[in-house]
């Protein structure tokens, strides 16, 4: 038996003869990190973490404790039984205990040499650092290989899951462009468009500045700046946000809001057919740390915002079913000393086949406007607004359908109801992971002229 193991069924066998009900949750993780300076790789570390979290009934009241000290189990289930003294009271149903048995088994030991996994990540920081070559761009970054185990222990069983994935976080820059880039992969591959969209912005680095059109004009958004327009819906659809009466929407689900062409939905990449983004494949969790089954969300149906998605606990204070949405850290990598929040999986926006079209079509297409690279500090009204404000990080002057100029910094503001609205036009084919959070895949969007 391994060392955790023999730790779960200690704490679970302990936990039973001092409480009414338990649950454990146990995170294995070990990351390998290669840091890429200037096309080369360089440093290597590696880290190893393991963490337990318990949830106890007891007297009709819920307690937790979390340690990652897997040497102290009396300590642990001491502090569960004694932080239920004052804890919220306990549901009826343990979520956890209902949903253990339809969870995945235990995966088949596969889990490759410690020295082949430092080649997988190697190699990705390697194919990372050649695009400085293919780009002509300085390119530094990190590259990250993880290997997780999630393990849940209840008096009706237990289960475990497990996953690899590389997480990414990249900055190519020229002598006056800069494109920042963080995504996830499940195999040691770059997405071919984003390669393709690093040397095509290469090309503009020599551009001379330019200011934006003061006229109506058209406004193209590459993924990283729809990523920064959807955060105010992603986050007025939160659980959170909706029981603490931040959120612009929660009141008008079910009302069109947007183009009728667009969907958000939050659903798991086909492992059959990895796609040229890099993020096919990527493990979708049976269920979240609740203990809820994790199933796909529509959240945005033909532009109309349909449903929130919820932990647990929001979903209670809302009066309405959880959703499977609740991770301590987020789905990817969890980190149980954190509380269970709503946190999205794997968003992707899409619109209608009739919107859909390469990039080189959207540009060519522009006749004057302004293609948005990266915005800076467009977060922060999040939830309350569906303006985003901040400044332009990089931008570049389009006109007659070619790149013409790189955008002076300047404060900029985005309604998403207008560039996902009324504006709304197209969205390429092309698409990429963005998100620090979850792996969905955000398009380029293109925004006609007011």
């Amino acid at each position: 038996m391994s060392p955790l193991a023999d730790r779960l069924e200690q704490a679970g066998a302990e936990a039973a003869a001092r409480a009414d009900h338990w649950e454990i949750l146990a995170v294995e993780r070990d990351d390998t990190v290669v840091e890429v300076g200037s096309g080369v790789p360089d440093l290597v570390r590696s880290a190893h973490e393991t963490a337990l979290c318990l949830r106890v009934h007891r007297h009709g009241r819920v307690g937790t404790a979390t340690t990652t000290r897997l040497d102290d189990v009396h300590g642990l289930v001491g502090e569960a039984v004694r932080n239920a003294a004052h804890g919220p009271p306990a549901s009826r149903d343990p979520v956890v205990g209902r949903t253990a048995a339809p969870e995945a088994a235990p995966e088949a030991a596969t889990v490759p040499a410690a020295d082949q996994g430092t080649r997988s990540v190697r190699l990705l920081a390697e194919r990372l650092g050649a695009l400085q070559r293919s780009s002509g761009l300085t390119v530094h970054g990190t590259v990250t290989r993880t290997e997780q185990a999630v393990h849940r222990a209840a008096p009706d069983g237990r289960t475990t899951t497990s996953d690899r994935f590389f997480h990414i976080a990249a900055l190519a820059e020229g002598s006056a462009v800069q494109l920042p880039w963080t995504g996830w992969t499940r195999t040691p591959e770059l997405p071919a468009a984003l390669s393709a969209w690093l040397e095509a912005a290469a090309g503009w680095d020599g551009l001379p500045a330019a200011d934006a059109p003061s006229g109506a004009h058209d406004v193209l958004l590459a993924p990283s700046a729809v990523h920064t327009l959807l955060t105010p819906l992603v986050t007025a659809l939160n659980g959170t946000a909706v029981t603490a009466g931040r959120s612009f929407v929660a009141g008008r689900l079910g009302e069109p809001f947007l183009h009728p062409s667009i969907g958000l939905r939050d659903h798991p990449s086909e492992p059959a057919a990895p796609d040229e983004e890099g993020t096919g494949g990527l493990a979708w969790p049976g269920s979240d740390d609740d203990g809820v089954p994790c199933v796909p969300l529509t959240l945005v149906e033909r532009g109309v915002p349909v449903r929130a998605y919820h932990s647990v606990r929001t979903a209670a204070a809302c009066g309405t079913a959880p959703t499977g949405h609740g991770f301590r850290g987020n789905a990817l990598r969890r980190t149980v000393l954190k509380p269970a929040t709503p946190v999205l999986n794997g968003a992707t926006l899409s619109a209608g086949p009739a919107d859909a079209g390469s990039f080189d079509d959207l540009l060519a297409g522009v006749r004057e406007g302004v293609l948005v690279e990266s915005l800076m500090g467009g977060h922060q009204r999040a939830g309350l607004s569906p303006v985003v404000e901040g400044r332009l990080r990089l931008g570049f002057l389009i006109r007659d359908g070619r790149v013409a100029g790189i955008l002076r910094q300047r404060p900029i503001a985005l309604d998403l109801r207008e560039v996902l609205g009324r504006r709304f036009r197209a969205v390429s084919d092309r698409r990429w992971a963005v998100s620090r959070i979850w792996s969905g895949r955000m398009p380029f969007v293109l925004a006609g002229g007011t």
